[in-house]
């Protein structure tokens, strides 16, 4: 099986889904990623990793060094500015994403849910291109094929909420109705792994440290998703 996932920057792949990541090629499944941009507008670490010239070249970096580590086998830069992506038309970054995805030929798509898990405006513009993206991939296929969005339990956001751990630099985090999650991944076996993984993104230590500290609020041995679309075909 080929599992195509498709994010906006370096470590959302890590955050939201490293540990199904590692155990699907652990599973010997292929597992490929589409990264929209390189991250340039993300943080350069406390102390400075790089500066701002350069993140884009060291966030690229860490997030192959993060691959390695999850078994990636691919990863497509679709080169656009971390940071624009939802100045850009819907239309135009579906295209670039379906263009990617008929290369790709994949029995699995997983993107963010249509809140971008955090609010962030370049999730929310990935997830709706994707979307897109997968209904004219349907048309197309000749085999059976899934989308799934990634879900963050709204008891989880509950919970973080009361202890002050949660993320809310875009604004309050509703999270996913828990009844209507279709895929409950445990990852116990293999959290060590998106451990290791999160810490190859060093200029985003900031973020990994504050969502290890959740460690002792939620279930980190989880990782949650929804299917939103397959077609018919066997």
């Amino acid at each position: 099986m080929k599992v195509v996932f498709v994010f906006a920057h370096p470590d959302d792949e890590t955050f939201s889904s490293g540990g199904t990541i590692i155990k699907l090629t652990k599973l010997r499944n292929t597992v490929n990623l589409i990264c929209a941009t390189k991250g340039e507008a993300g943080e350069v670490g406390n102390p400075p990793v790089t500066d701002k010239k350069n993140l884009g070249k060291v966030r690229q970096k860490e997030l192959e060094n993060a691959a390695k580590i999850l078994g990636i086998k691919k990863i497509h830069f679709l080169g656009l500015i971390d940071g624009t992506l939802h100045k850009i038309k819907t239309e135009k970054l579906s295209d670039a994403i379906f263009k990617k995805l008929t290369e790709e030929n994949p029995d699995v798509v997983i993107t963010f849910d249509s809140s971008g898990g955090s609010n962030h405006p370049d999730h929310i513009a990935v997830s709706k291109a994707t979307t897109l993206a997968f209904e004219k991939l349907i048309n197309k296929s000749k085999k059976h094929i899934k989308l799934y969005h990634t879900a963050m339990p709204k008891t989880n956001i509950e919970k973080l909420e009361k202890a002050g751990l949660s993320y809310t630099a875009f604004g309050k985090i509703k999270g996913v109705e828990d009844d209507t999650i279709t895929s409950k991944i445990n990852i116990a076996k293999f959290f060590n792994g998106k451990a290791k993984a999160l810490k190859q993104h060093k200029t985003q230590h900031q973020d990994w440290e504050r969502f290890f500290k959740r460690d002792f609020t939620i279930d980190l041995s989880n990782e949650h998703f929804k299917l939103i679309k397959e077609n018919g075909i066997n």
